[in-house]
């Protein structure tokens, strides 16, 4: 009877952490968001603070996620994702493909690539640039999120983990 009573509350338990309230969706996205903007104003950026906001963006990405054909796809490649940031797992190949390949389903197919501003900075400059962008990409992400264009909104909150995940050559 215990044993009954336990699993029946470790599922209720489940159920309550993965169903997402569709009330609080909108509030909790937000916060996500500028939480992650939070993060990227602190000058230091320890690796646990990175993976904190990274992961904070994924999770506003599956909150915003419109259903369609692909949500489930999604979801799983998230899940992975966010696993392995949770075992300190940043700079994966694995993870990067499962990114990429999340990114491409809500990208209309479209490839992600390093933004061309970042290609042409070739001094100490670079991580100062690539803070610029990522500021930028979580703002145009809740902008379109706000104005109604979920898909648009993730894949700009996917550009931003991918773009702190992927080692670029200066």
């Amino acid at each position: 009877m215990k044993n009954h009573l336990a699993m029946t509350l470790l599922g209720l338990a489940f159920l309550t952490a993965v169903v997402p309230n569709p009330g609080r969706a909108e509030e909790d996205a937000e916060a996500l968001i500028d939480r992650a903007r939070i993060i990227l104003r602190d000058p230091q950026l320890p690796r646990e603070t990175i993976t904190e906001a990274l992961v904070a963006a994924l999770d506003a990405s599956l909150l915003i996620l419109p259903e369609a054909d692909y949500s489930e796809e999604f979801r799983t490649r998230i899940g992975t994702v966010r696993e392995m940031f949770g075992e300190q797992v940043l700079f994966s190949d694995k993870g990067r493909q499962y990114l990429g390949l999340a990114y491409r389903t809500v990208s209309g197919g479209k490839r992600w690539e390093i933004p061309e501003e970042l290609k042409d900075v070739y001094d100490n400059r670079g991580i100062e640039k690539a803070r610029e962008i990522c500021s930028r990409l979580l703002d145009s992400a809740l902008a379109e999120w706000k104005a109604g264009r979920n898909e648009r909104a993730v894949s700009l909150l996917l550009d931003f983990v991918i773009l702190v995940v992927t080692p670029i050559e200066a």
